[in-house]
């Protein structure tokens, strides 16, 4: 490699960790891409974020490589032990890259109803505040990348129970395709994407992470998710301390989001889980 492309390399790597992106298998000019964007987030206060306009996303589509952007609103329950228990309304900003579709196991074409398109988070800022904890910070925990998956993949049932009983409105059903045809064609895809976050609670002293990944599930039918369409957690996951179990994170429903921000990534971006 000539002195001007390890430049341009190192360049890149001194972005991604300025920005705390840690990203696995990304050319270089999407790192810079990803890692700009969250940077150019991170450097915004709440009521710029408020102000971005909303980016329509088309249903039933595979969106092809990029790094979105969401505003949501959501809550989160928590228990900390020795303290109580509540559930925390949290508003900010969620990035997620998207690779290439690929067709899922046992399929040969790349279509809605027959891929796989592989996602991880790569920025997270959200606030609220709980009458039980004061001011809660949530940022994602960029040391712990977790690759997740939305198309035509397993996920538990008790997933899907949980989600219908959080999308109990009209509004929050996945909308059907105006055309018949297409109706007939298309289906509301599952989504599972594992999150590794780092949780302040400044009043209380406590900076926790996560001990596994809290997995968010969702039935969808654009990629990324927009609008009232819930994603659920379904398992409690325990928040750690100086290696001690602190309290956990009891559940989680996202309540609205909008794209603000979409970026083009390579035509051939991959998502790959990183090597142990």
């Amino acid at each position: 490699m000539t002195k001007k492309g390890w430049l341009v390399v190192l360049a890149c790597i001194a972005l991604a960790i300025t920005a705390g992106v840690s990203l696995s298998a990304a050319p270089a000019a999407d790192t810079v891409k990803i890692a700009s964007l969250v940077n150019e987030m991170k450097s915004l206060d709440f009521n710029r974020i408020e102000a971005l306009p909303a980016i329509d996303v088309k249903p039933y589509t595979l969106p092809g490589p990029s790094v979105d952007v969401m505003r949501v609103r959501l809550e989160e329950a928590y228990t900390i032990d020795g303290i109580g228990k509540d559930t925390v309304e949290l508003t900010g900003w969620i990035a997620v890259r998207h690779g290439a579709s690929r067709p899922a196991p046992g399929e040969t074409e790349v279509t809605w109803n027959t891929a796989v398109t592989d996602t991880e988070f790569v920025g997270m800022e959200l606030h609220g505040v709980s009458p039980v904890f004061g001011p809660v910070r949530v940022t994602l925990d960029t040391t712990r990348p977790a690759i997740g998956q939305v198309g035509k993949i397993n996920v538990p049932e008790r997933a899907h129970q949980v989600l219908l009983a959080a999308n109990d409105t009209a509004a929050a059903a996945p909308a059907a395709p105006s055309d018949a045809a297409a109706a007939a064609a298309a289906a509301a895809c599952d989504c599972r994407a594992p999150v590794n976050v780092n949780v302040s609670m400044k009043q209380l002293g406590l900076e926790m992470t996560t001990e596994q990944p809290a997995v968010w599930y969702s039935c969808v039918n654009t990629i990324p998710p927009v609008g009232h369409v819930a994603s659920v957690t379904i398992d409690p996951i325990n928040m750690m301390s100086g290696g001690r179990r602190i309290g956990a994170l009891v559940s989680g429903t996202v309540k609205f989001r909008e794209v603000v921000r979409a970026v083009p990534l390579s035509r051939d971006h991959q998502v790959v889980v990183p090597a142990p």
